[in-house]
């Protein structure tokens, strides 16, 4: 059985809520080709695990910090430098004290962050679960949280983020333009879980609109968990194509295409 904190940093960014089952992904690529080959618009950037499988991408986000580590990733000296800040001011013996005293010193950072800055930052997520919780200044509030740190989808990846044709973008997903897409692209969105109606409402309107468009688009999320169905996507993908992924019998994922 894995220990306390085991494997929460699997994808290259985590981010509990807004991100795919493990093998979730690799399913639905296997099952609908050609998506690899294709530029992807990730409005709501979170792991990025859709958009860095791809051709090349554009990924939207709002939330500065995900911008930061997205940005560190990019970096051929992502990995060794998150590596050597956790070696410098994460060994040793850990506990809540030494955790709030880190954080403490992460926030007045966070203020003019440099690449350093992020990568600590990314060694304090793993120490509290990847939960991703910032209050309006944008200071660093989670709480600890027993981890591992795994950095090894960074340097698998590594080679191809620094060689490829990523952009990242500080901006709401509303701000897209869907001239942008043509028949080489396609705009994503993951529905995080869980999700208000509302908030579904808005993502799915958006979607339509692009669809109407005879854009393409994808959309993931959490169609069952812990055996609850999400009845209301459910229902939406009836209008489109779409691939389910089962992890479990109380767990998947589901992908919708317009194409």
């Amino acid at each position: 059985m894995d220990a306390v904190g085991e494997k929460l940093n699997s994808p290259l960014i985590p981010y509990p809520g807004k991100q795919l089952l493990s093998g979730s992904s690799g399913y639905f690529f296997a099952l609908k080709q050609g998506i690899k080959d294709r530029y992807i618009y990730d409005l709501t950037l979170s792991t990025g695990e859709i958009m860095y499988e791809c051709k090349g991408g554009m990924g939207f986000s709002d939330e500065k910090h995900i911008i930061g580590l997205h940005d560190l990733i990019q970096k051929p000296y992502a990995e060794p430098l998150i590596l050597e800040e956790f070696k410098t001011h994460f060994k040793g013996k850990w506990g809540p004290a030494k955790y709030n005293r880190l954080r403490r010193d992460l926030n007045k950072e966070l203020r003019n962050p440099s690449r350093r800055t992020f990568a600590k930052l990314y060694c304090l997520m793993s120490a509290s679960g990847f939960i991703h919780k910032f209050d309006r200044h944008g200071n660093f509030k989670c709480e600890y949280f027993p981890h591992t740190l795994d950095t090894s989808q960074i340097g698998l990846k590594n080679r191809k983020l620094i060689n490829s044709d990523f952009i990242l973008i500080k901006s709401k997903f509303g701000s897209f333009k869907s001239e942008l897409l043509t028949k080489d692209s396609l705009a994503h969105i993951h529905l995080p879980f869980p999700s208000t109606e509302p908030n579904k409402k808005k993502f799915f309107s958006f979607l339509e609109g692009i669809d109407s468009k005879g854009k393409n688009f994808l959309l993931t999320a959490r169609l069952k968990n812990r055996n609850k169905t999400d009845e209301v996507l459910l229902e939406w993908s009836k209008n489109y194509s779409s691939i389910i992924f089962h992890s479990s019998a109380f767990f998947s994922d589901i992908f919708i295409t317009n194409f």
